[in-house]
């Protein structure tokens, strides 16, 4: 059975439709997340396998707001970089995502 991942795609939804701190870290849905950035059409964001950042990595991703470029630098499995994908074509239906792998 494929494991699903929706809280990833609840995760991007807060962290670009809502006005996120630029650096922040917070337990979600019982994952670890940090968000990281300089400016405001920036952020780099991971999340880990459990609430102890120690645990290992989910997913490490970069996002520019102002090329739309999506970027993984780590990633646990496939269905994981899928969702990611979708969301963040979800997130921005009408604009083209290029995702760098």
């Amino acid at each position: 059975m494929k494991k699903r991942y929706n809280f990833i795609s609840r995760l991007i939804n807060k962290i670009t439709l809502n006005s996120q701190s630029n650096n922040d870290s917070f337990s979600y849905y019982g994952h670890w997340v940090e968000l990281q950035s300089g400016t405001v059409d920036y952020m780099s964001v991971t999340i880990y396998n459990t609430s102890d950042r120690y645990s290992g990595t989910l997913v490490e991703f970069q996002f520019d707001f102002w090329t739309m470029e999506l970027c993984f630098d780590a990633v646990s499995c496939d269905e994981v970089y899928d969702t990611v994908v979708k969301a963040f074509k979800g997130v921005y239906y009408n604009r083209r995502i290029r995702v760098i792998e």
